[in-house]
């Protein structure tokens, strides 16, 4: 059986029509593996799966990796959940920022991150992507050249933090020590260039002339932030998405005076 595919609004991402975890075989999660690659994120939607499947479904990716900052639920170290309650005032984890996660750790920085749907508010609390391969391909060839050989430096005690900060200790969890990390700002994935530059986490970029640094960095957020390269997803109970973080960006909708409930895997 081939996959039925919709690309996402402005060709971020893509909806994939039929299929079920619950049964999924070798030749179906490779061609899930292959519109991955192809659009860097993926949306599957209404699925009713155990955390069992759930995990073993996020293994064909790759290495399932604890996630620095958060305690997996019971049996399952490698789920995390992440709670949005009705009283919560503070900003929503992971909000405010697009961001690729955890970019400041350096060779041990997850490939790709899956979520599901547990229990979802009406019309809140959308996950929206920005496309690294859609951006990097609508920057001029002055800027291309600028940046072909760019760094970045990313840090835990970036712009996005505070969220992270405030979920800690919601948590009850003692804060990590800073983390930071350098990674050129293009990527070559899957053999196409994407623009990563988190950010929530992006603090400076080097390898361009000194005078030009802050304010290339400037320019380069303002750019991932356009219409064109977003694609804003609402959420139903039992969607799953899984997505590149070397293709893409996200960042949450804010959520107030209601309950949300996701199930995130981090994979290396």
């Amino acid at each position: 059986m081939r996959l039925s595919i919709t690309p996402g609004n402005n060709n971020v991402g893509a909806y994939i029509n039929n299929v079920d975890i619950n049964n999924i075989d070798k030749v179906t999660a490779n061609q899930i593996k292959e519109t991955l690659n192809q659009y860097g994120v993926i949306y599957i939607k209404k699925q009713n799966i155990n955390s069992e499947t759930y995990q073993n479904f996020a293994k064909t990716f790759g290495e399932l990796v604890a996630y620095p900052r958060l305690k997996g639920i019971e049996n399952y170290p490698f789920i995390n959940a992440i709670v949005r309650k009705p009283e919560d005032k503070s900003l929503t984890f992971g909000g405010s920022f697009f961001h690729n996660d955890n970019p400041y750790s350096g060779k041990d920085r997850p490939r790709y991150t899956a979520l599901y749907g547990i229990e979802i508010p009406t019309g809140q609390g959308n996950t929206i992507f920005s496309s690294g391969f859609n951006a990097y391909e609508k920057l001029s060839k002055d800027i291309k050249e600028k940046i072909k050989n760019a760094t970045g430096v990313f840090s835990s005690e970036g712009p996005i933090a505070i969220t992270r900060i405030l979920t800690e200790k919601k948590m009850g969890i003692k804060s990590a020590t800073r983390m930071e990390a350098e990674h050129p700002v293009v990527q070559t994935v899957n053999g196409k260039k994407s623009l990563y530059i988190s950010p929530g986490h992006l603090i400076k970029i080097k390898n361009v002339e000194e005078k030009e640094s802050e304010k290339l960095k400037r320019y380069l957020i303002d750019h991932v932030n356009k219409d064109e390269f977003i694609f804003s997803y609402e959420w139903n109970k039992g969607d799953v998405i899984l997505w590149d973080n070397l293709a893409v960006m996200h960042k949450a909708s804010e959520i107030k005076n209601c309950k949300r409930v996701m199930h995130r895997i981090t994979i290396k």
